[in-house]
């Protein structure tokens, strides 16, 4: 049975590439040879694919030859980027993220038969208390005074859409107006708004934009999820995208996420749409610029332990969905 161990590594690492209907025969034979069984290769049995693809973005490299499409020996992980992990993935896998001084600045795809994992071997996105950011830094030139009103600027290349203006250095206000074409002389100091599509912002007195370490939700949706099963999301930052940190779009059903931390996103902090089914326990949304939850369609999100903040905006919009159990407050 120990020879089998080796048929069993080849399989996993040439399951997934171009090669593998030539040396399946072969595999077959060494495993039966060895005291082995068919139900190592079998495609159903998940314990024979599973692999922890680890994701580092600043020492990991995209250029694997792991798939064989390219010359020359094989070369495997870490990755550098998710997508590319996920683009090696199959049912089952854990995408393991390294936790480093730097943001995941990308948007996350899982959809597909070729992602979705079982009801007893899901594919497991781990963060390790890494951050996934989808915000960029203000351009300082790209700020201009408002002519008809003292202290107040304009961002001329602003996002188009949802969006929300963010500050590493300082705590932000946010104005919101009851009409679309507020009084502008209301803005408070520290504080911003978005009128006819642009961010204004009204620094301190003495203070410009550039005093200030300003950025800005520019990438769209941190996780989208569609036709999925089985996937589970743990211990993972989703902050600064411009519509959702967290999409179930459609067909997303058996997900569970787990002390995952959902903030700064310009609609909301999770969305479950279509016919999806959604599980959060352990975690936390707040700050986000519409509503820090949201469910729509026939979309069903059932809740755990959920501390949300309605500060910024409503704990709940329900467009359509049903939400199952409540939310926490946070502790005052």
């Amino acid at each position: 049975m120990m020879f089998a161990i080796w048929p069993l590594l080849a399989f996993r690492r040439l399951r997934r590439t171009n090669a593998w209907p030539a040396f399946r025969p072969l595999v077959l034979v060494f495993v039966l040879l060895s005291g082995g069984s068919f139900a190592l290769l079998d495609p159903n049995n998940p314990q024979a694919f599973a692999d922890d693809l680890v994701i580092d973005n600043v020492r990991g490299s995209d250029y694997q030859n792991d798939r064989g499409y390219a010359p020359g020996p094989a070369t495997h992980g870490p990755y550098r980027t998710i997508a590319r992990a996920l683009a090696a993935a199959g049912p089952g896998d854990r995408i393991v993220l390294t936790k480093t001084d730097q943001p995941y600045r990308e948007c996350v795809s899982l959809n597909g038969d070729k992602l979705s994992g079982t009801s007893t071997e899901p594919l497991v996105l781990i963060g390790n208390g890494a951050t996934l950011d989808g915000s960029e830094a203000t351009n300082p030139i790209g700020w201009r005074t408002v002519p008809q009103e003292k202290g107040l600027w304009e961002y001329v290349d602003t996002p188009p859409g949802f969006g929300l203006l963010l500050s590493s250095s300082e705590t932000l206000a946010q104005w919101k107006p009851k009409t679309e074409q507020g009084n502008l002389s209301l803005i408070g100091p520290n504080t911003w708004t978005r009128q006819q599509g642009r961010f204004l912002f009204r620094p301190a007195p003495g203070k410009g934009p550039r005093d200030y370490h300003l950025q800005m939700t520019v990438l769209t949706t941190g996780i989208t999820l569609y036709n999925i099963q089985h996937v589970e999301i743990q211990d993972l930052t989703i902050r600064g995208f411009r519509i959702d940190g967290i999409n179930a779009i459609d067909r997303a059903t058996n997900i569970k996420l787990t002390n995952v931390t959902v903030i700064d996103n310009g609609r909301s902090g999770i969305s479950v749409g279509g016919a999806s089914r959604v599980v959060v326990d352990s975690s936390h949304v707040n700050d986000n610029g519409i509503a820090q939850l949201r469910t729509e369609g026939n979309g069903v999100l059932e809740l755990g332990r959920v501390i949300v903040d309605p500060a910024t905006a409503p704990a709940i919009a329900n467009d359509g969905g049903r939400v199952v159990g409540r939310t926490t407050p946070p502790a005052k």
